[in-house]
């Protein structure tokens, strides 16, 4: 037999948000809802509408049944209810007025009384204690076995069995008290007679309308879905404990209930009064902060009142020069066209000169730094990616022998990288010194980085290219303090040149490739 999931299990699953575990609920009840409903109406069309209202209802009170162990029961009463709200009560009191007279006609014609009797079969399961009525509900109105009859009831086949006959013995008392003659075993033959198959349009109708209508999907469900699943252990310990003791079911099924109930109660009750305190307080604050702002208002308004008055009453003073001052006063005309040296070293080591003629203070040195640093970093790391050590050629020797000369091809990064790349830089420096030191800023960067695409030039101090280009390293001599390297660019803005470097200058991007020179350098043999 294939195992099919628990209905606490599919509303649990569609409380947390699952459509297809809802629609598996309204195919596996919508028989009993339908039947139910017509039984009560006799009219299809209103039968449907009911059985519609009924799972929009469960669609909206999913979170608080996650507890149960088989939605069958609820579904039963809640389509009765819901029935018998839609008919007037004369129109009842006229039907069960000609039921009677149908029942006593048709045991006088020696028929069976089983059809008219139908629609008295709800006011009668309804008159049954709840654990009567879920046992006939689950064996007849949705054909379960009596194993899973047992299942639910958390009894074993056997007492499953003796339950569902004394329920029906309790059933055809109920007619039996009324004047109604019902064999022994009608009961059972009037509860398989009253199923009905619902139209297959109808369950996938009421699936579409009942999670239109937003059910378990909301933050209100969800809370009371989780305040449901804090006393699930409850429940269970409770199960457990009524499975062995079945005669005392009922008693304790009312009592689980009842403080699941309590629980819940008192969970929204701390909720609300939470709420109201948010409410509350977020009221205070808002109170406060229109104060504060009014406050601020009169405060700014007389400080540009006092403003007023101070220029008004002081006459601007006339600045004098200071022979002793290390500084000279110069408008920004002049200013700007002057150029420095920005850096001093082809590592990015921002000059003093430039520090005192832009007066930067600590921080501002201290974050232009790290922007230059930054980006020369992010330069060479895209360097490193396709540059390569190749063999030396003949003209790559300068004088010296093979095994004393290093090679490195470095292709270009390409305008797109460099162009973002010195944008982003030029950007920082600029939210650092502002629009104008940030421009005479980096207008001083000319001599160690190419500023603009066009830029073919080439010098000793530069450390940024616009080309691929081809860097030779030459072993240093004992005693040497410099490291000889020479670097050419490639076609069409072919140019070259040769110069010492110093240790601390050379490029990170070289440095694993001649650290033994270095260390030889640095540390020279006695």
């Amino acid at each position: 037999m294939t195992a099919v999931a628990p209905d606490q299990d599919l509303v649990s699953a569609y409380a947390r948000g699952s459509e297809t575990a809802f629609r598996a609920l309204v195919q596996r009840h919508v028989h009993l809802v339908y039947a139910t409903a017509c039984r009560q109406t006799g009219d299809v069309a209103l039968a449907e509408e009911i059985t519609q209202n009924v799972f929009i209802s469960l669609a909206r009170k999913a979170p608080r049944l996650a507890g149960m162990e088989t939605l069958a029961g609820w579904l039963y009463r809640a389509t009765v209810l819901e029935t018998k709200a839609r008919i007037r009560s004369e129109l009842r009191r006229r039907q069960r007025e000609q039921t009677a007279f149908e029942v006593i006609s048709l045991e006088h014609e020696g028929a069976s009384p089983f059809a008219a009797l139908l629609p008295l079969l709800d006011d009668a399961l309804l008159d049954l204690r709840e654990g009567d009525r879920l046992a006939l509900v689950l064996r007849f109105l949705e054909d379960r076995s009596l194993r899973e009859v047992g299942v639910v009831l958390g009894v074993d086949e056997d007492a499953a069995r003796k339950r569902v006959s004394r329920a029906l013995q309790r059933l055809g008392n109920f007619f039996r008290q009324r004047g109604f003659a019902i064999p022994a075993g009608g009961g059972a033959t009037l509860l398989s007679s009253a199923t009905q198959a619902a139209p297959s349009a109808v369950a996938v109708c009421c699936a579409n309308i009942a999670l239109a209508s937003g059910g378990a999907g909301g933050a209100v469900n969800s809370i009371l879905f989780h305040i449901m699943k804090l006393t699930k252990i409850q429940t269970s310990a409770a199960c457990l404990a009524l499975a062995s003791a079945p005669l005392a079911w009922q008693h304790f099924t009312q009592a689980a209930l009842a403080r699941e109930q309590t629980a819940v109660d008192v969970q929204i009750a701390n909720a609300t009064r939470q709420a109201d305190a948010v409410e509350t307080s977020a009221r205070q604050i808002r109170q406060a902060a229109e104060r504060a702002q009014a406050d601020a208002a009169k405060l700014n308004s007389h400080l540009d009142a006092l403003k007023q008055q101070f220029t008004a009453a002081s006459a601007r003073p006339v600045y004098h020069w200071d022979d002793n001052s290390p500084y000279a006063r110069l408008p920004k005309s002049v200013l700007a066209p002057m150029r420095g040296a920005a850096v001093r070293t082809r590592r990015g080591h921002i000059s003093d000169e430039i520090k005192q003629l832009l007066q930067m203070t600590a921080d501002e040195a201290a974050q232009t730094q790290a922007a230059v640093t930054q980006f020369l970093a992010a330069y060479e790391t895209r360097e490193a990616q396709n540059m390569r050590q190749v063999p030396p050629g003949a003209d790559d020797l300068n004088g010296h022998t093979a095994d004393q000369t290093r090679v490195f091809d470095v292709p270009y990064i390409g305008s797109n990288q460099m162009i973002g790349l010195r944008q982003d830089f030029f950007g920082q420096v600029t939210s650092v010194l502002g629009d104008e030191r940030g421009g005479i800023f980096t207008n001083a960067l000319a001599g160690w980085m190419p500023l603009t695409e066009d830029y073919s030039g080439i010098n000793s101090a530069q450390a940024l290219f616009n080309s691929s280009f081809r860097a030779r390293f030459y072993q240093p001599k004992p005693g040497d303090k410099w490291l000889s390297f020479s670097l050419s660019t490639s076609p069409p803005n072919q140019s070259s040149m040769s110069c010492g470097v110093a240790i601390d200058d050379v490029p990170l991007l070289f440095q694993p490739y001649v650290q033994d020179w270095l260390d030889a350098m640095q540390n020279p043999a006695p």
